[in-house]
Formats: structure tokens, sequence, C-alpha cells
């Protein structure tokens, strides 16, 4: 079933609604449409009131009252939330589900007219998916759904047609389905007044619903943990192995010693800091001489592509007590660097290292990147993201510039846009493909007093909410919902295509790029160039 907005909101506290939620919308019901959380700006009772969802459908306007947890009656009182808060007695469930419905009837009737005239049928349903209400002569079985017959949202259907059986009886007048044109009529009646068009800033809410969501996937891998000693985890960019990586450090630090390392400083100074409550050390490669001579328990390395090499594989073996061959290890690998950077990674290393251990992957979920992000890197790269699970999101905007003041110009004028639609600085990242602050086009914005470095605030809790700049090194392994690609020229694309594949991976949401002139052409050649080597365009 279609349902609006796509992605249950941050906002939304209540677990119960979530399941509802979930179980609409896997509903395979091509027809109908469900509202969440529809505000009433006016109420008979109330000074304003909300209906949790609305269900558009043919045969039936359903409202929907979810009442999640401990439910109370006593002396003919209603009683929520846990035991010790019943000061305050709420309104029963089924007199809010018959309020909200009417008060919804007649506001709609103002702007669709007259719903019985219309005959359109309407009812509601009460749910409570964590506990089972005795029957009373307050509703009937059919307007009640209880933990039972919910089932976890399994038996949220067969509810529903219940429930619109039983209304259709009591509005006796409904001989036929709403049309199809008045059901939408109806529902964008409704959007003006309780559904506002999302703007930049709530679509990225609803897509950290959907980042933040751990896979199934992502399940099974940190269920390996318990029962293999080495493991190697596989996947593209933003199928989620730095999670894991942390999670398999937290988990590991319980029972023993733990080293996490990779090649990125900055990767590690953030990871330090979210690893500080627990008593793991977390050092770049290149400093790991400050640990020479210990050994620990448990080796965990990300971004390990960038270590393939006997020398680099020799320094983690004197680290990991038994070394590479009896250690315990956890290895995160992007197999697509095989491809993009062949010249870093020793294929003779890595099976080395894969006749030790484990091998899991490529995982196949990428939890970062939206539905288009993932296409564009495919088209120019050939890269294997994995399938974008996070949903859809905007098309990358490709801008042509002339020079360097010119993509200055054009970049504050998007910048500009972003905050208008109430997008944060901080969620914004100028990546420099040239890496060079002194020669970057930010250097000539309006904002470059107001713009902080990457390097100079990583890993601190410095919160001023400013946009930051970094080079694509620099940004390994890090993301943000909004990046702009800039200081970007042809010859950057010729030879190794790492850098490009790392910089565009890194926006969560939006990605913008400046083309300096010959760009766009280098472009179209490393589209055919994928499509010659694969031959089908991805």
């Amino acid at each position: 079933m279609r349902i609006i907005p796509s992605e249950i909101s941050n906002s939304t506290q209540s677990r119960a609604e979530r399941s509802v939620f979930t179980a609409l919308k896997a509903m395979p019901d091509a027809r109908s449409v469900a509202l969440h959380s529809v505000h009433l700006p006016r109420h008979a009772r109330k000074r304003v009131g909300e209906i949790d969802f609305v269900v558009i459908m043919p045969e039936l306007l359903l409202f929907i009252e979810v009442k999640g947890g401990r439910v109370c009656q006593r002396d003919g009182k209603w009683y929520y939330g846990p035991s010790g808060t019943d000061e305050r007695p709420g309104e029963s469930p089924f007199a809010q589900a018959s309020g909200g419905m009417h008060a919804f009837e007649r506001q709609l009737g103002e702007r669709v007219g007259d719903l019985r005239t219309l005959k359109v049928p309407s009812g509601y349903l009460v749910i409570t998916p964590d506990v089972d209400l005795d029957r009373t002569t307050e509703f009937e079985p059919e307007q009640y759904l209880g933990s039972k017959a919910y089932g976890g949202g399994r038996g949220l259907a067969e509810g529903i047609a219940r429930a619109t059986r039983f209304w259709r009886t009591r509005n006796w007048w409904a001989e036929t389905d709403v049309p199809a044109a008045l059901r939408d009529k109806m529902l964008k009646a409704v959007r003006p007044d309780f559904d506002l068009v999302p703007n930049l800033r709530a679509r990225l809410t609803d897509l950290d619903v959907a980042f933040e969501r751990l896979t199934e996937e992502q399940f099974d891998r940190l269920d390996e943990l318990a029962s293999n000693r080495r493991l190697v985890w596989t996947g593209g960019a933003g199928t989620g192995k730095t999670f894991l990586a942390v999670e398999a450090a937290r988990r590991s630090s319980a029972t023993g010693s733990v080293l996490f390392t990779a090649v990125s400083p900055t990767l590690t100074t953030h990871l330090a800091r979210i690893l500080s409550d627990h008593p793991v050390t977390v050092l770049p490669f290149d400093r790991l001489a400050e640990v020479q001579g210990q050994v620990f328990d448990h080796l965990i390395v990300d971004e390990a592509q960038d270590l393939m090499t006997f020398d680099r594989l020799g320094v983690l073996d004197d680290l990991s007590a038994g070394g590479l061959e009896q250690g315990r290890w956890t290895f995160m690998l992007d197999q697509n660097n095989q491809v993009l950077a062949p010249t870093t990674f020793d294929p003779e290393a890595w099976d080395y290292l894969r006749g030790m251990g484990t091998v899991y992957g490529p995982m196949k979920r990428n939890c970062r990147n939206t539905v288009q992000i993932v296409r564009e890197v495919q088209t120019y790269t050939g890269a294997d993201l994995g399938v974008a699970s996070a949903g859809e999101g905007e098309p990358p905007l490709f801008r042509n510039v002339q020079d360097v003041r010119d993509e200055a110009a054009q970049l504050d004028a998007y910048v500009n846009d972003l905050l208008q639609q109430e997008v944060s600085p901080q969620d914004i990242t100028l990546l420099s493909v040239a890496g060079d602050w002194e020669s970057s086009s930010a250097r000539f914005s309006q904002r470059v007093s107001k713009i902080e470095r990457f390097t100079d605030v990583v890993g601190s809790a410095r919160t001023r909410r400013r946009l930051t700049w970094s080079s694509v090194a620099d940004f390994k392994g890090h993301e943000n919902h909004v990046v702009c690609l800039i200081d970007l020229e042809p010859q950057h694309l010729n030879g190794r295509l790492d850098a490009l594949y790392v910089a565009c991976t890194r926006a969560r949401a939006q990605l913008w790029v400046a083309c300096r002139p010959g760009v766009r052409k280098a472009l179209g050649d490393l589209g055919m160039a994928v499509i010659t080597r694969t031959g089908t365009p991805k």
C-alpha cells in the first residue's frame, strides 16, 4: 500500500505506530493510500487533534487509532503508558477514533463536498498491538484489533477487511465503491492542510530513518562474530562495513584487548571518539609503531584493501596474538578497489589473507546512498555498490562552470538554495578532488570565513554548524547528507578512478558536481568504457 510520507519520521516515538506503519506499507494493495499522523486544526473537544492513520480505500474511508504499550480502564476512565503515570485519565480510544473521524469528515466535506451526499462510507478501527482488551459494550469486535489478532502486523490486512465489511453495512447508503477520481480529490484536499509538501530538510530526515535501519544482512554478519575467529567482510562503499567494524570492536572489547586500525587518520580519529567509552585501541596504520611489541586478542582492520600488501600484512601479523594464521581478526574490504586502483592492491596478498579466514560477501545492501547516487557511480566506474536499500532521492546535479570564480558563484547559489530548504550548513561538505585548499574554488566563496577544514574538526565535539571542506583522501570512510564535488579537472578522471568512486559515494542524499571545461566529455568517455567492458549500461 502506498503510504504518505513514504518513510516514518524520526519524531515518531511510538513503537506501535511504527509497527502499523510498516504493516500498512507491506500490504499488497495498489488502489489504497494511507496517510500517517493527520493533523486536525479544528476539533470539537480539543484545541487541535490528530489521527494516527487515515486510509483512503475504494470501499471505505478508514480511521485507525493506535494505542501501544499498557492500556488500562478503571472506574470508567482510561489510562495509558507505564504504571505510576495515572494522574491524568485519557479519552477512550474508541471515543478518540470516533471524534477524529467526525471532525475529519466535516473538514474534508468543506473541500470536496458532503461525504454522505457523495456516498463515501467511513468507519474506524482501534489497534492495541501489545495487549488484548476485554469486550465491552463500547465497541463491536469488528471495530477492534488486539495483540493476538494483530500478530505483529501479520493480521492487519484481515483486521482492515473485517472492519470494512462491518462499516459498509452501517453505511448502507453507499451502494458502490468510491470512484478513483473522488479518492484522488480527497487525497489532494488533505495535503495542503494536513501534510505539507516536504522540503529537502524533511526528505533528509526521512532518508535518515532508512539509512539507520539495520538490514537483515547486517544482523547476520554480527552473528558471525561469535562463531568465526578470522573473518573478511567484503562490500562496496555504503554497505555498512565501518558500522559493522565498530560494532565488532565494541563486542570484542568485553572479552579481550582490541586494536582497530585503518589507513586514514581522519577515519581513525573519528572512530576513536565513537569508541571512547570502550577499551579499544584505535590508531591509523602509520602510527602502529606506538604499540610495537604489544599483541592484541582481536585485530580489526577497516578499509583493508588499502593495506593489501605482504609488508603491511606483516606489520599486522606481529600485533595479533597468535599471528594472522592463528589469531582472531576481522578485515573489512571493498572489492571495487581491485578494479579502480589495482596498483595499490596485491592479489597474492589477498589470496594469502583469505586462505586463513572465512570470507563473506560481497554485501549487497547499500545502506548509505540513494538509488540515484548508486546508479550514477556505477555509470562512470562500473563499481558494484550493491542494491540501494535506503530509497529514492534527487538525481545528482552536474553544473558546467567556466573557471574557479564561476564555480564559486554557482556553489554559493546552490548552498543558498539548500539553506532556504532548512538544510543545516553542517550537513554540507565541499569535497575537493584536487585537494589543495590554497587553490580551491571554496576560497572565492562568499562564505569562505565560515568554512571549516574537515581535518580541524574531525573527532571533536565542536558543533559550530558550519560547512566543511575536505580533500577526497581525508574524507575517505566518512559521509554527509550533501556533498558538493569541486575542483574537478579532466585530468583527475584519467587512469585511476578510485578518487571519483570515493568522492561520489560520500553523499548520502544529494550530490552536486561542478564540471570545469572538458569534465563532461571525460565523464562521457568513462561511461562508454563501462559499457564496452560490461556489455550493458549499469
